[in-house]
């Protein structure tokens, strides 16, 4: 897992602020009602913990270098977990992925650009 340094919402927002953990996303996957929706325009996922408490998760899509690709479309969600790609030299982490039909947890390389769901702790 990432250090506080390199954790997206801890260097950003501080205190207590960290990314979720592949454990963590892997919950909302298994055990969560997922509805595709909108809010305010923006198109995303209403997630529904069993306990009735809910989430909205914009598709806010993907950057890759300078392009921003897919709004509306899909996201991508970083985990604070990382793998080691030893066969392409460099390093990855696992990513929550959903769009209007799907959700499921992937690993993908840390060059692409995707969206940072921060929690607290």
């Amino acid at each position: 897992n990432l250090t506080p340094q390199y954790d997206a919402a801890t260097a950003n927002w501080g205190g207590s602020w960290r990314m979720p953990t592949k454990e963590e996303m892997q919950e909302l996957v298994d055990n969560c009602t997922w509805e595709w929706t909108q809010v305010n325009g923006v198109n995303g996922s209403k997630v529904t913990g069993l306990n009735g408490s809910c989430i909205f998760l914009p598709a806010a899509g993907s950057r890759y270098g300078a392009s921003l690709s897919y709004v509306g479309d899909y996201s991508s969600y970083w985990s604070s977990a990382s793998i080691d790609y030893n066969d392409y030299n460099d390093y990855g982490a696992y990513d929550l992925y959903f769009d209007s039909d799907y959700h499921s947890m992937y690993d993908d390389r840390r060059d692409y650009g995707r969206s940072v769901r921060p929690v607290l702790e």
